[in-house]
């Protein structure tokens, strides 16, 4: 591996640990002190809803998805920047590649806002889950297109959701999760078979979900007051293609090298 990746690879593995050991650190949701006033069985409920919100996305909506982004230009702007890497790598060049991930983590944010507040003024909480998804898998597919990966198979799903449970997660399972996302592109960038099952990938990545956004999805059901457990939408968007922008860097540098 060339100076300048090896370089940027050791930044990235600092930043996640900085950033592993700050959500460890992190404070109480605002929502803690809703918590004993949610019913029993919509923690079950909401994971269920999440399952079938990522297969109704994954079998119906990615159609949908791309047509709201430029694929091409992605690919195209992919291919230019791999093009001068090839010749030389540097650390601009490096920065560039990058540069449109960092455009879907921001941009997405917006509608995150936008798309939480407005239901969550009107009480609706569930129901929000498929566009939540669809929004949030729209910048995940975008990220993994900046850096030339595809979203479309199998194994690349499971890679995309365990970087959703993993990001959400903490100490030894957030580090378990991790290290299956790992294997899993290993086996991908090598025309190998993925350690993992679909359903089991969308499955914990469901189960994740659930237990972040539980008390926020509770509150977001409550009319007027709802619009605060719609914010939540924002904080766990970013929180996950912050953490897949830098999988997905890591995975590149590493394919390359």
């Amino acid at each position: 591996m060339d100076r300048a990746s090896r370089k940027r690879l050791a930044r990235l593995q600092k930043q996640e640990m900085r950033i592993a050991a700050k959500y460890e650190k992190a404070k109480p949701s605002v929502f803690a002190s809703v918590q004993n006033k949610i019913p029993d069985g919509l923690r079950d409920k909401l994971e269920l809803a999440f399952r079938k919100g990522f297969q109704l996305v994954f079998e119906k909506g990615s159609g949908l998805i791309d047509k709201t982004y430029n694929a091409e230009s992605l690919q195209r702007e992919y291919e230019e920047n791999e093009q001068a890497l090839s010749e030389r790598v540097t650390g601009g060049r490096l920065r560039r590649l990058r540069a449109r991930s960092r455009a879907a983590v921001r941009g997405g944010t917006g509608i995150a806002l936008a798309e939480g507040a407005a239901l969550g003024v009107l009480g609706v909480g569930l129901p929000d889950i498929p566009l939540f998804l669809a929004g949030m898998l729209r910048g995940l597919y975008r990220i993994a297109q900046s850096f030339g990966f595809g979203c479309k198979s199998d194994g690349e799903r499971c890679y995309l959701l365990l970087l959703v449970a993993a990001s959400l997660s903490k100490g030894e399972e957030r580090g378990r999760l991790a290290a299956l996302a790992d294997a899993t592109a290993h086996a991908l960038d090598r025309g190998g078979v993925c350690p993992a099952a679909l359903d089991e990938c969308i499955d914990t990545a469901a189960a994740r979900l659930a237990d972040e956004m539980l008390a926020a999805k509770f509150v977001q059901g409550l009319p007027v007051v709802g619009i605060a457990g719609g914010l939540q939408n924002v904080p766990v968007y970013r929180r996950i293609t912050s953490y897949a922008a830098w999988a997905y860097e890591k995975r590149s540098l590493l394919r390359r090298g």
